[in-house]
Order: structure tokens, then C-alpha cells, then sequence
């Protein structure tokens, strides 16, 4: 008396085995369970371990010969991908066909297998790294930038026309068909011109204007604009300039840097803002060779991938989208548009999981690992981003081993990442903070 096994589908990255489980052996291990279960029963009636057995299995029989039952599938699971020598990708699909007392356990089980991943040669990517070198100008710029917040503002007089860089204070009235909305009126609400933060272009139409003009300013909300009423209407704003600032930028003294920023000296604070640049390129420098590199890679081993895999980050991706139709019902025009925005969804899990599978490879050849130094490490910079809720970070973080899994594969791939960039084969490249712009601009475009 032996469970039954057999082989009804034979893929390369999929087996389905029909497992049979005489019923005769199910019964043995319920007759063992309610010996072992006896002594600690206690019903009204009889005393502790007195309990006919008879009366115990008609109380707990179903749920012992489920017990029972899922013991047995597990320890055939584990037997089938023992003797066949299986790779699991997912956890195996069980469907149940017969589970009734005095039949057969009859099952179906669908196992979907890692696939054979091809070693990737480094040297034949030819994706380059691009360096930056910030020059003085870079870090001028990237000053200038930082002192806007501390501008002050001067107010014009009558004759003056407003111009981009300059801030207008408006009062202002919005309607869609001719309605009035929830959020479409302000008093003395200051405008940057040029700083779009307004829709469409709203702002421009404000350039030239002086203080006192009425203006009919006419736009029209994005299409994806987060609120699902107003997504790609058009809308009419009657515009009241009640007066044109100008910018007037803060005298840079060492004094003006020391109360501002607690740093000594301008030239100690061109350092700090020169280190923020490397930082912030360096880290743009680097996702930029992960696409690349990613691109090649999957471009270049199109070997297949199990369904269920593709299918379940398919519905990760996708859940994001669900939940934007949630508040923009309107986000897709039609049932085609939306089909082909779930395929790019799809093709970007395909390339998801081929590349992660790639440097997963890489990283045991390797033998690339997070060890528990890491992990800390990694927690401590995540706690640095939530300041006062660091309680609530470590909870999470021991509560959810998945959580720590996730961030184990996130480490991982940056130090395998790191060990592909350590490589000779890898080309260096000085590129300008523009240049370098330009290339960013594109990838996320592409």
C-alpha cells in the first residue's frame, strides 16, 4: 500500500503528476492520531481518556483526516522534487479532485521550474559607465539654485511687465463648464512664473501682464491628473494681478553662511554643495548602467521563463494601475488602450525577472551574499529616512520575514552590481553633468 504517482504533463518548465493516496493508508494514520489524541480528550460524560473512540472521530475525524492527508501531499511533494532532481520556481499548484472518508485521495499537482540561466560573459556588455567631472560652473549652478529659497522679493510698480523668474500675487476664480470647482479659487496666492507648478500653461499666460490686469487664462488638466473629475477637461480662470515681484537674491557672506547653513566659510559650503553633485550624479550615473546593463542582458539571453512567475509580478505592477482607476476611471481611453498598457506591464515583469535571475547567477558564482552586517547597515539608513518612527520600522522589519528577504535580494543585486563595475572589461567614461542629463532624460523616456 503506496501512494501513486504519475506523470501526466512533461515540460521543460512545467510537470503536472496525478498522486493518488489509497484511502486504506489515510485510515491508518487516522487510527494512530485519535491512540495518540485519546488520553487528553474530554468530553461530558466521560472522563479525561475515556472518550470511545468512536465518539472522537465523529467529533474530530474530518479535521484529522485533513490533517492527515495535507502530511502525506507534503511529504510526496517533497519526494517528487527529491527523485526527479526539480528546481521549483513558485510554490506547487494542489487541486484537489476526491477527498471524501473511504476514497482515494485523488490530487493534481503543477510544478513550474527554475530555468537553466545562462552564464553571462561581462565582457561582451559594452555598457559604459559613465563619470562625471563637476566643474566650478556645475557647482555655481547647483549653488545658485540652493540660495533661491532664501530670495526675498521686491514689489514693482504699475508700468512694470512680469517676466519668467519673476512672481506674480493673484487672486483668481476657476470654472469648467462654466462651473465653479472645489479648489479652483485663491487670494493673494504668490506665483512663480516659469516654476510650473501650475497646469498646462497657465503661468505663460501671465508672463507680460502688470499689476491691476484681469486676465481670462485658459488651460487643460492633464490627462492622468489625479483626480478623475477634472482628468483632461478643459477649465477657464478668471486671473487678477495684484502686483509683479522680482527676485532679489541674498548677499553670500561668510556671515549670511554661518547663520544660514552653520557651515564657517562660502568656500567650505562650494565643498558641501560640489560633494551633494558627485553624490547625486554618481547615484544617476549608476542606475543609468543597471538599465544599460539590464537592456543587454535582456536582449541578449532570451531564455524562457516559468508563466506563473511572469504572471504573479504581472499583477504586482499591475496592482498600481488598479489602484490609480480607482480615483482616474478615465485613464484609458478603451479596453484596447488599457490591454496594451497591461502588455508593456508584462514585458517589463518578463525583463524584471530574467535580469534578476541573471545577477542571481552571478551573484552564487560569486559567492555574493547579504550577511546580517549588511542587513543592519541597510535598516540604519532606512531608519535615518523615518526619524521618529523607529519603533515602527523595526517592528515591521521583525514581523515580516519577507520584508528582510526583499531587502536581502536588494543588497544583493547592488553588491553584484558593484562586483560587474570592479571589472576590467567595464569602460570608464568622463561625460559632462549636461551630457549626462541628456542620456538620464532618454533612458527614462525609452
Amino acid at each position: 500500500m503506496e501512494v501513486k504517482i504519475k506523470n501526466v504533463f512533461d515540460k521543460k518548465l512545467k510537470k503536472d503528476y496525478q498522486i493518488t493516496v489509497p484511502y486504506q493508508m489515510i485510515e491508518e494514520k487516522i487510527k494512530d492520531n485519535v491512540s495518540k489524541i485519546k488520553e487528553n480528550i474530554k468530553l461530558d460524560g466521560f472522563r479525561k481518556g475515556q472518550v470511545p473512540e468512536d465518539l472522537i472521530r465523529q467529533k474530530y475525524g474530518q479535521s484529522i483526516m485533513a490533517d492527515e492527508s495535507d502530511k502525506i501531499i507534503s511529504d510526496t511533494l517533497k519526494k517528487i522534487v527529491k527523485d526527479n532532481n526539480l528546481k521549483p520556481a513558485l510554490p506547487p499548484k494542489v487541486d484537489v479532485k476526491t477527498f471524501e472518508a473511504n476514497k482515494d485521495l485523488e490530487i493534481t499537482v503543477s510544478i513550474e521550474l527554475y530555468p537553466e540561466v545562462p552564464e553571462v560573459d561581462v565582457s561582451k556588455s559594452k555598457v559604459v559607465k559613465r563619470e562625471v567631472e563637476v566643474t566650478s560652473t556645475d557647482v555655481d549652478e547647483a549653488l545658485s539654485k540652493l540660495l533661491k529659497f532664501y530670495r526675498s522679493w521686491d514689489s514693482q510698480d504699475f508700468s512694470y511687465k512680469a517676466k519668467k523668474g519673476d512672481s506674480v500675487n493673484i487672486d483668481y476664480l476657476g470654472r469648467i463648464d462654466k462651473v465653479e470647482f472645489e479648489g479652483g479659487k485663491a487670494e493673494g496666492y504668490q506665483l512663480e512664473l516659469g516654476s510650473k507648478s501650475f497646469i498646462d500653461d497657465f503661468e505663460d499666460q501671465l508672463v507680460g501682464k502688470k499689476s491691476g490686469d484681469q486676465v481670462k487664462v485658459k488651460v487643460k488638466f492633464p490627462k492622468e491628473y489625479h483626480s478623475a473629475e477634472f482628468a483632461g477637461k478643459a477649465a477657464e480662470f478668471d486671473v487678477k494681478v495684484n502686483s509683479v515681484l522680482t527676485a532679489k537674491m541674498p548677499e553670500v557672506s561668510d556671515q549670511f553662511i554661518k547663520d544660514t547653513f552653520g557651515i564657517e566659510t562660502k568656500a567650505k559650503l562650494e565643498e558641501e554643495v560640489k560633494k551633494q553633485v558627485e553624490n547625486n550624479y554618481e547615484s544617476i550615473s549608476r542606475n543609468l548602467f543597471k538599465k544599460e546593463f539590464f537592456d543587454f542582458v535582456n536582449k541578449k539571453h532570451d531564455f524562457e521563463l516559468p508563466e506563473g512567475l511572469v504572471e504573479e509580478q504581472v499583477k504586482n505592477l499591475w496592482a498600481d494601475v488598479e489602484a490609480e482607476l480607482e480615483s482616474n476611471p478615465n485613464k484609458f481611453k478603451n479596453e484596447k488602450e488599457k490591454e496594451k498598457a497591461k502588455e508593456k506591464k508584462r514585458e517589463m515583469a518578463v525583463r524584471m525577472i530574467r535580469c534578476g535571475m541573471v545577477l542571481n547567477e552571478l551573484a552564487q558564482k560569486n559567492k555574493i551574499e547579504a550577511n546580517n552586517e549588511d542587513i543592519n547597515k541597510e535598516i540604519g539608513k532606512i531608519l535615518a529616512r523615518f526619524a521618529n518612527q523607529e519603533k515602527a520600522v523595526l517592528e515591521y522589519y521583525q514581523k515580516n520575514p519577507g520584508a528582510i528577504q526583499q531587502l536581502r535580494g536588494s543588497i544583493i543585486e547592488e553588491k553584484t552590481i558593484d562586483f560587474i563595475l570592479s571589472q576590467s572589461s567595464i569602460e570608464k567614461k568622463k561625460i559632462s553633468i549636461k551630457d549626462l542629463d541628456k542620456a538620464w532624460q532618454k533612458a527614462n523616456e525609452e
